[in-house]
């Protein structure tokens, strides 16, 4: 009897010595080989060696626990582009007990890409006081919003197409332009190729019409023509052509050219010249030819005079 009290009290304490046993802490050591790589602007995919023993993970961003997950991988999203973010690994049981942290690693995540650069653009000059733009589009992740032109280093418009009529310019004169693409994100391209024109010569007033020549002289030709029409700006006065050569100017429609040689042919053209200064075209051209010099020399004397008796 002495023995199965026996044994029945050693199997008692033998009992309560095992269940007495403390639970052993889950010490994995930690994740190991852990890899980091950017996926673009807004993702990075974390991959590293599974531990043995371990129910899961939990992975840690910039010392924030960001995510749980079964395997040995990880995608992380919804990111900021352009952007270093450091990573760090941990094992956990099947009763949540979490080993060591892996050792860091940092990565960044894609800048984003802006627009491409326009291509293609042409300045055209249409009158003295406006040039025309084209240029191909440009693209871009996140589109296009709108372009900017500048003029001679200096932004002039935004424009949400691929041209442009830049206006309000000064006449005969050469301008520079280059044009960026910007899109949604205000992310702005490289300038393109500059491209330039230069504007028109401003107009000047219509020609005198009707240009005459009134009369000649041996060495004077008068000249005669009418105001001309249509003008939009309020004439000063007309320069007059011998020749091609600008022989005067005068306020009225008549003119006098003296000191000519008798006999001989001139071409003679009007220009109008306008409040502004500017001189228009050249009438179109008459010819004049000066008259012969009048006789001045005096008979000879006569001789061989005899009387006739009759």
């Amino acid at each position: 009897m002495r023995s199965v009290r026996y044994t029945f009290a050693a199997l008692l304490l033998l009992t309560a010595g095992t269940l007495a046993q403390p639970h052993a802490a889950f010490d994995p050591g930690k994740p190991k080989e852990l890899e980091a790589t950017a996926d673009g602007p807004y993702a990075v995919d974390l991959d590293w060696k599974r531990v043995r023993g371990s129910e899961g993970y939990y992975v840690y961003r910039d010392g924030d626990r960001v995510a749980e997950t079964a395997g040995s991988d990880y995608r992380d999203e919804g990111l900021q582009p352009g952007t270093t973010y450091e990573y760090r690994v941990s094992a956990f049981d099947d009763d949540g007990d979490e080993g060591d942290l892996s050792d860091p690693v940092k990565v960044t995540t894609d800048a984003l890409l802006g627009p491409t650069t326009p291509t293609d653009l042409v300045a055209t000059a249409v009158s003295p006081y406006r040039i025309d733009l084209e240029w191909s589009p440009s693209e871009g992740e996140a589109g296009v919003a709108f372009y900017l032109v500048f003029r001679d280093g200096t932004e002039v418009a935004s424009e949400t197409g691929t041209s442009y009529q830049d206006s309000n310019l000064t006449p005969e004169t050469t301008y520079e332009y280059r044009v960026a693409a910007v899109d949604s994100n205000d992310m702005e391209s490289a300038l393109s190729e500059p491209a330039s024109a230069t504007t028109l010569a401003e107009p000047g007033p219509p020609p005198p019409e009707g240009l005459t020549v009134a009369d000649t002289w041996p060495t004077q030709v008068n000249l005669t023509w009418n105001p001309p029409a249509g003008s939009g700006f309020v004439i000063t006065g007309y320069n007059v052509y011998r020749e091609g050569s600008f022989v005067g100017f005068v306020v009225a429609t008549t003119f006098t050219d003296t000191g000519l040689s008798p006999e001989t042919t001139y071409r003679y053209a009007v220009s109008t010249v306008d409040d502004r200064g500017v001189e228009g075209e050249w009438s179109d051209e008459v010819s004049a030819t000066t008259g012969v010099p009048p006789d001045v020399i005096p008979p000879a004397s006569p001789t061989g005079l005899r009387q006739v008796e009759s």
